[in-house]
């Protein structure tokens, strides 16, 4: 029974990889510059697209999670469930959140691999889950962070280090 209170083992190397994409989903110009809303929903968008290519590359040529795509996987629940749990999540609606994180992360999952590589599907996703205040995916914001996706998803490639492309290099010209 001893075995159920015990802590799962954790992935160093996958550890790393998700605190990677949570600095990386944090770095200031996504809420400055192309202005993602600097709430705890922005900032779970931002981690959930930052999150997509790097999963998505640790699947196989069959389409099945790896370990380690499982073990980066179970790294974000952990750490949205921490997130819940600090800012005061009681335990009566904790489930029902946590469902509700696991609801949103998949369909964001499903939408950006569904829509890359195509620039205009990925700012149509992004246009709707990054932004969400009837942004359109002819936004120049939104067909940017489209680009830096697509540049994400081949950095990804690299995985368990991911050479981040540089977001300063897709800012909007209006922006900038």
């Amino acid at each position: 029974m001893l075995r159920f209170f015990r802590k799962k083992p954790t992935n160093p190397a996958m550890q790393r990889l998700y605190e990677g994409v949570v600095a990386q989903a944090r770095t200031p110009v996504f809420y400055q510059t192309f202005s993602v809303p600097d709430t705890l929903d922005g900032r779970f968008d931002m981690v959930v697209f930052h999150l997509w290519p790097v999963v998505d590359a640790l699947r196989d040529e069959a389409g099945n999670i790896s370990d380690d795509g499982q073990a980066l996987f179970d790294i974000f629940v952990a750490d949205m469930e921490g997130n819940l749990r600090t800012i005061g999540v009681g335990d009566t609606s904790f489930p029902k959140k946590m469902k509700a994180i696991g609801r949103s992360f998949y369909g964001r999952f499903d939408a950006y691999r569904t829509a890359h590589p195509d620039p205009e599907a990925l700012a149509d996703v992004i246009a709707r889950n990054v932004f969400d205040d009837g942004t359109e995916a002819s936004d120049p914001r939104a067909a940017a962070l489209a680009h830096y996706g697509i540049a994400m998803r081949a950095a990804a490639g690299t995985v368990p280090t991911v050479a981040w492309p540089d977001p300063d290099m897709f800012v909007p010209k209006a922006a900038a």
